[in-house]
């Protein structure tokens, strides 16, 4: 296999290569994430041994949280990056960070062995993780979309957030594998740190194929070139609209994937039926990001996004409620899989939405400091903020009002891009002019 030149036409082995290249970054990136989710009760002992279980908990999921604090500070660095040294070098460095901080995870003494330096170096290390997170996937799908033609934009960009919920899928049958073949005690002592260490090798891969790759035509075309920056308030609203169309992205993401697992663990059933049922949930979920990347290519990103919010926004309680009075293990699945359904679908149609929110010149930094805001704001509290919800109100169900509110939120904002978005295939004959950027 050759590398790929600059401005290399996009043929079908073009795409094929260039999607799964830039997939595989998002792919470790999710991973890392899902597996630090599905081993959270392990790593609750194991750094914070003597707080009582439900502070455990807590605490673990806000260790969780602090990569995504940082992660606007990686987009702020990294995104500038990728609008003026190019797309192929961010996505070298983010990989390469994210997979040895995976590892060093992996490799860290418990509080046993160092005491509180324990939970500190793991705050630390997650911090890291979230800088280097914070210019990967905003590249990603850049990248990708940037590669197809116009037609097909949606769907190549949906390609890359496959590979996200591919990493979580991954990540779950690797902690699977560890429970059902490990005992509770040896999970306990040194099985967690597996799945961590399995990033480096996932990441030479990546880092492999990544390296074959060229620049994209739309970047080669405006590189080196003095582009007139459009008003600050133009960009300001532009940031704005992004971090609410991402907000179901985020809310949805990490509550159907990773908070559902969790849940399920509250209600009694074993870490290997959670993990297992959140499997089922990731498995359909892979499709239906596709099918929403290519919904949006056919009918436009805005009517995309409104049909997708209206369905989280009918379906999330009722199927909430199931999944908590669900009694065997195949109605729980048959819940997870349709209460993930939703926010997967509209992951699909996201990415696009993004990319075309901005000019090619300074999309880079755009997408990055925006998706990467409303991750910090979104997805790094809401596992944290439902969990604490549903101890302060005892109720279970309490999930489904916050997947709700973020679908309002994204909603309203759909209807706010009439007019704003870049278009990047023709529209429709409701397709109205865009306003300069």
């Amino acid at each position: 296999m050759t590398a790929l030149s600059e401005a290399e036409p996009s043929s079908a082995s073009t795409l094929r290569r260039t999607t799964l290249a830039a997939a595989i970054g998002n792919t470790v990136e999710n991973y890392d994430y899902a597996v630090y989710g599905f081993v959270a009760a392990v790593l609750a002992k194991n750094f914070f041994p003597d707080a009582t279980p439900g502070v455990a908990l807590l605490s673990t999921f806000a260790v969780f949280g602090a990569a995504f604090v940082v992660r606007p500070l990686g987009g702020l660095l990294l995104g500038p990056v990728a609008d003026r040294l190019g797309r192929r070098p961010t996505l070298v460095l983010t990989l390469i960070g994210m997979a040895v901080v995976s590892t060093l995870i992996g490799l860290l003494p418990t509080t046993e062995t160092i005491g509180i330096a324990a939970p500190i170096l793991l705050v630390v290390l997650r911090m890291l993780q979230g800088l280097a997170a914070g210019g990967e996937y905003g590249t990603a799908i850049i990248y990708a979309a940037e590669f197809a033609p116009a037609h097909r934009k949606g769907e190549m960009a949906s390609r890359v957030q496959m590979g996200s919920l591919a990493g979580l899928l991954i990540g779950a049958f690797v902690v699977v594998g560890l429970n059902l073949s490990l005992s509770a005690t040896a999970m306990q002592s040194w099985g967690w740190r597996v799945p961590f260490l399995l990033a480096l090798p996932l990441g030479a891969i990546g880092l492999y194929l990544r390296s074959r790759l060229g620049e994209t035509p739309e970047f080669v075309a405006v590189r080196g070139r003095i582009q007139e920056q459009p008003p600050v308030d133009r960009r300001v609203r532009r940031a704005l609209l992004l971090i609410g169309v991402a907000a179901t992205h985020a809310v949805g993401f990490y509550l159907a994937f990773t908070y559902v697992q969790n849940l399920i663990i509250q209600l009694h059933f074993s870490a290997v039926t959670a993990t297992a049922v959140v499997g089922c949930a990731l498995a359909v979920g892979i499709g239906l990001v596709l099918a929403g990347g290519r919904l949006s290519d056919r009918i436009g990103r805005r009517r995309a996004l409104l049909i997708a919010t209206a369905v989280i926004l009918v379906a999330s309680y009722p199927l909430m409620a199931a999944l908590t009075a669900a009694s065997n293990p195949w109605l729980l699945a048959l819940c997870a899989v349709l209460l993930a359904a939703g926010p997967s679908f509209y992951s699909g149609i996201a990415p696009i939405t993004y990319i075309e929110l901005f000019p090619v010149h300074s999309r880079g930094t755009g997408v990055a400091l925006g998706f990467n805001v409303a991750v910090a704001i979104f997805g790094g509290s809401v596992i944290y903020a439902t969990q604490w919800l549903v101890q302060a109100t005892g109720d279970n169900r309490a999930g489904a009002f916050v997947l709700i509110g973020s679908a309002v939120l994204s909603g309203l904002t759909a209807l706010a891009l009439n007019g704003v978005l870049v278009p990047s295939a023709p529209q429709r004959s409701t397709a109205v002019t865009p306003e300069p950027v």
